[in-house]
C-alpha cells in the first residue's frame, strides 16, 4: 500500500513539473506556431510601460532555420520596444526546433508572420 502512494505522489509531482514545460519541439503547424511564438516571448522584454502594445513582424528563415531578414510590418509607436522585437527575433535564431519537421511544412515557416507583445507571467 505504501508502494502505491509513493507511485502516486511521483506521478502526482511529475505531472506538476509537466504542465508548465514549454515545448522545445513541434509536429504540426499549430504547435509550430505556437512554439515560435513562446520563443520569441521569451526574448522580448517584460516591461509593464508596454503593456498593451503589439508589434506585427515578419521575417525570413534559410534552410537552416537562421533568420536572414526581417522587417517590423506595424510598428508600435514606441520606438524602445520595436527595437525590442528586432532584438528579440535576433536572439530567437535559429529555430532549430523547426528543422524536425517533414521538408514541405518547414518550407512553410520560412516565412513567418507574427503579433508579438510582452508577457508578464511571473511579474
Amino acid at each position: 500500500m505504501r508502494q502505491i502512494l509513493m507511485l502516486a505522489a511521483l506521478n502526482f509531482l511529475v505531472g506538476c513539473a509537466a504542465t508548465n514545460l514549454k515545448p522545445d519541439s513541434c509536429f504540426d503547424m499549430e504547435s509550430c506556431v505556437e512554439l515560435v511564438t513562446n520563443k520569441l516571448s521569451s526574448n522580448f522584454p517584460a516591461d509593464r510601460k508596454f503593456k498593451g502594445q503589439e508589434i506585427k513582424i515578419e521575417f525570413f528563415l534559410n534552410d537552416n532555420a537562421e533568420v536572414i531578414e526581417y522587417t517590423i510590418t506595424n510598428e508600435s509607436g514606441i520606438p524602445e520596444l520595436d527595437i525590442a522585437a528586432i532584438k528579440a527575433v535576433k536572439a530567437s535564431s535559429p529555430f532549430n526546433e523547426l528543422k524536425v519537421l517533414p521538408a514541405d511544412v518547414f518550407n512553410k515557416f520560412k516565412h513567418v508572420k507574427l503579433t508579438v507583445a510582452p508577457t508578464f507571467e511571473g511579474l
